[in-house]
């Protein structure tokens, strides 16, 4: 009886240590997928609604949370800094990615964020693969899961552009991948491997590129979808090379064929329509299936980046047909992809998260045109010039301004220096000059973004991304609505206004509440540290912004 108790005690015992390991077990997802959208507004959400399907953007409102009022909390908004910041939760401030490019001291030259000549391109014989992040001074969420699984976890990043495959991908990464626009195909850098991936050099012998420039580029559904656009034939938009219109359908043979006549690679217009989305689509599945992501013991990453709607976004602006169609093909595209993860890894094994790098202005002349009279096209030429020749009037010969970069006034600090004069006067006597441009609303100096303590309004943006060593000396605001350029079409970003800072940001997924909308103001760093937490890593080394708000 004895021997009997004991067996069972001992039976109980062992089944409740087993119940107890089970619930012990750490939840974590298997996969994550984040998406960055490049250059969309909040409002194509809600703009484009009727024209989305079920199984795209829709999809994120039904199974999962939906942030209306997703906000970048520093500027300059553009590209580098926007992947940088979404991936390691970090302000320019902090990163050193300025900008997408800037003046860098050291060298003396102006140089691009992702830009190393150390290292050279695997899978061409350019180069366009002489690229790293080693700019980047921050680790970031997938440099967190590298370290925290030693190595075993894959993360592998995709983009039609460099900077936006490799500034997600970080420092560890397995694989960054883009878009060669010499050859249409995607290489990567030595930084990375030394030989491409059998299955990247597969997809590149498809010539997917190839099969798309013999395309035209038409109307994905009837005109009449495409009444909240503005008319197709319109003065705000730049034509391809070649056109005689900015119209659809848009001729891909014959734009190639007039490109090739006049010795330019074709390549590269092919990014500027829908079709660079569908290569990064279908090279995201191709990575899911050959790196086997979301199937190991660790949690993987696949970044992917669509840079297609920032290509289109520029030469057309936000109002016109084609960044419509752009994106409801992506929200087609999107469906595809997210029946294909449901398919090799589940839904319930994998977070998704989709936002964007920046907005967007609508075309200044197109917000003129409709009466928003601040609205315009500033050249920067002549703010340049003047700064110049008043410091030269008044501290004698020098070349005192090295140039404006992304909105960023830098003087010559050695020359300043040589000379033993006060660079706060010189940087206060700059902007004193800036200032008498109309278009300027405020100029704003690295000094006192660096010494003062802004907690709201533009120049708290300002202060987040100014980098002590990489920033310019005055940080030029404009009014709303002015953009840079000598042009009427197109549109651009960088700015402190909501235009540029408002972004979507949809969430899927394990342990992702569904059907939820939160309209609580929240900041573009708080996604690193969210994600993070979900994978029960350490958020990244700069990412020092509180996880998201999840309703209960």
């Amino acid at each position: 009886m004895k021997k009997t108790i004991l067996g069972l005690g001992l039976a109980m015992a062992l089944n409740l240590a087993a119940q107890a390991q089970e619930k012990l077990e750490l939840e974590r997802p298997k996969f994550v997928l984040g998406i960055v959208v490049d250059q969309m507004r909040y409002d194509y959400i809600s703009r484009y609604w009727d024209q989305y399907g079920e199984d795209g953007f829709k999809r994120f409102f039904k199974e999962g949370t939906v942030y209306n009022d997703m906000h970048y909390n520093y500027a300059p908004t553009t590209t580098g800094p926007g992947h940088t910041t979404v991936w390691s939760g970090a302000y320019p401030s902090n990163s050193g990615i300025a900008n997408n490019g800037f003046y860098d001291r050291e060298l003396g030259k102006s140089v691009y964020c992702v830009d190393d000549q150390s290292v050279n391109t695997v899978g061409s014989d350019n180069g366009e693969g002489k690229r790293s992040p080693h700019r980047m001074l921050v680790t970031n969420l997938p440099d967190e899961l590298k370290l925290v699984t030693n190595q075993r976890s894959k993360v592998v990043s995709l983009s039609i552009k460099d900077r936006s495959a490799i500034l997600p991908a970080g420092h560890m990464a397995d694989g960054a991948f883009w878009y060669d626009s010499k050859t249409g195909n995607f290489i990567s850098s030595t930084f990375y491997m030394e030989n491409l991936p059998e299955w990247v050099k597969a997809y590149n012998d498809k010539n997917r590129s190839d099969e798309f420039l013999k395309q035209k580029w038409e109307l994905f559904l009837p005109e009449s979808e495409y009444a909240g656009s503005i008319e197709d034939d319109n003065a705000y938009e730049a034509k391809f090379p070649g056109e005689k219109s900015p119209t659809f359908p848009h001729d891909l043979p014959k734009i190639a064929k007039h490109l090739k006549k006049n010795g330019k690679a074709p390549y590269g217009m092919l990014s500027a329509t829908p079709f660079g989305n569908t290569l990064v689509t279908e090279m995201a599945m191709e990575a899911i299936t050959a790196e086997q992501l979301g199937t190991h013991d660790f949690p993987d990453i696949l970044a992917i980046s669509y840079s297609s709607t920032d290509k289109i976004g520029h030469q057309f602006a936000p109002a016109s047909k084609e960044v419509q169609d752009v994106y409801v093909r992506l929200d087609r595209e999107l469906a595809e992809l997210f029946k294909f993860v449901d398919a090799n890894v589940g839904m319930e094994n994998t977070v998704i998260f989709l936002t964007a790098d920046h907005a967007g202005a609508h075309n200044p002349v197109y917000m003129a045109d409709n009466n928003f009279e601040p609205a315009k096209y500033v050249d920067l030429k002549p703010i340049t010039q003047e700064v110049k020749a008043k410091f030269t009037e008044k501290y004698g010969e020098g070349d005192w301004v090295h140039g404006i970069f992304g909105e960023q006034l830098y003087l010559n600090r050695d020359l300043i220096a040589d000379k033993g004069l006060d660079l706060v006067e010189l940087q206060n006597y700059a902007a004193q000059l800036i200032m008498r441009n109309t278009s300027v609303q405020d100029a704003v100096t690295a000094t006192t973004l660096l010494t003062a303590q802004f907690t709201e309004s533009y120049k708290a943006l300002l202060q987040r991304g100014c980098h002590p060593k990489r920033s310019g000396d005055v940080f030029i605001v404009f009014h709303s609505g002015v953009l840079l350029g000598k042009g009427v079409t197109g549109t651009s970003h960088s700015m402190t206004f909501n235009y540029d800072t408002h972004v979507p940001l949809l969430m899927m997924g394990a342990s992702i509440p569904k059907g939820e909308q939160v309209n609580q103001y929240v900041q573009i760093t708080q996604i690193a540290p969210t994600i993070s937490n979900l994978l029960k890593i350490s958020a990244p080394s700069a990412a020092f912004q509180p996880v998201l708000p999840f309703k209960d």
